[in-house]
């Protein structure tokens, strides 16, 4: 008897006391491990195929040891680049030691009993049967007649007692207070006709003009007066000069001359 298992991505043909080698598993040596997937059954006779697997069928495996395989080269290389790389790498696998192989057997559909559900039908036509000759036995009963429920007189509205507001209650609303006057006063001149603004307008620029022309005539004066003052002042310079007496012209000769007169006395 073998069988095909699957796993880590691979398949294995397995066998009662069969060592194969598996990609590696996290279990510690000695620890029992099984095959849930198994693709394949043959018993000699029969053949069983999985799809994919065959349910309820399984492989227990004993863990040998743990190890890696041979060193595979991995090497790169482009021409007239020098380019030149060597990768190395050992793939890690489990070994395991198979045990016995469980065949899966098919499990069979429940079968309902017809038996139960002709009892049930039988005890409800019966306690409907009873149910009917009781009522039978009873007299008629007699119908209530239903007064009709007077209208309740509608309450008055209670009073609702006025609690005292808190601080904050108080606050918002003096702040409310405060803040109307001014929001009326705004919808009132925003309600007020264009021609009113159009007067103030005229007004404005009305004084403005007054007060550029006053500005213009003082500073027309400032500069008279002191233009007058300096005519002044230059017609006094003038007098003064020709008030003063003149200096006789001395020639250069004369000057010499009374020079050496004196250096001989």
């Amino acid at each position: 008897m073998y069988a095909i298992a699957k796993s880590g991505g691979k398949q294995f043909k397995i066998e009662k006391n069969a060592v194969i080698r598996v990609p590696s598993l996290h279990a510690k040596v000695g620890e029992k491990v099984r095959l849930k997937e198994i693709l394949f059954l043959s018993d000699g006779e029969k053949v069983a195929v999985g799809r994919p697997s065959i349910e309820g069928a399984s492989a227990e495996a004993v863990v040998v040891r743990h190890g890696r395989n041979r060193k595979i080269r991995i090497v790169k290389y482009k021409r007239r680049k020098g380019y030149r790389r060597t990768i190395g790498h050992r793939q890690g696998f489990t070994e395991l030691e198979i045990g016995r192989i469980i065949v899966g057997r098919k499990k069979k559909p429940a079968v309902e009993s017809k038996a139960p559900v002709e009892e049930k039908e039988k005890a409800a036509v019966a306690s409907e049967v009873q149910a009917a000759a009781v009522e039978s036995k009873r007299p008629e009963a007699v119908k209530k007649v239903k007064k009709p429920k007077a209208k309740a007189a509608k309450a008055a509205p209670e009073t609702k007692e006025l609690k005292p507001k808190p601080k904050a209650a108080r606050k918002a609303t003096a702040r409310k207070e405060k803040a109307e006057p001014a929001v009326k006063k705004k919808k009132a001149e925003e309600k007020k006709p264009a021609k009113t603004a159009g007067k103030t307008k005229k007004a404005a620029e009305k004084k403005d003009k007054a007060e550029t022309g006053s500005k213009t005539k003082t500073k027309t004066r400032a500069k008279a007066k002191k233009t007058a003052a300096n005519t002044k002042s230059k017609a006094e310079k003038k007098a003064a000069d020709k008030a003063k007496p003149k200096k006789k012209a001395v020639s250069k000769k004369t000057d010499s001359s009374a020079r050496e007169k004196a250096k001989k006395a």
